[in-house]
């Protein structure tokens, strides 16, 4: 990488490097953290959530995640999404 700038460091630890604090799980409102010790299943809940609530209908949030409709349907039921 080429810059006049101090390089970064990078947020990757080393296999068995602890980090320097606990990782939250969630924010105060409970939503997961990324980067955080929280689940996929936590994750991907967590965005399919936030689509769901900005796309207009169930297609256009499955465009937006790049699945298929009847994907988002089983997905959203798994999780108990509506």
């Amino acid at each position: 990488m080429l810059a006049n700038e101090p390089t970064l460091q990078s947020p990757v630890r080393a296999p068995g490097e602890t980090p320097q604090r606990p990782l939250p799980t969630a924010m105060p409102d409970g939503v997961p953290v990324v980067g955080g010790r929280v689940t996929l299943e936590a994750l991907e809940a967590e965005h399919i959530r936030r689509v769901l609530g900005f796309a207009r209908n169930l297609d256009e949030a499955a465009r937006t995640l790049g699945i298929d409709p009847a994907t988002l349907y089983r997905k959203r039921q798994k999780l108990g999404l509506r």
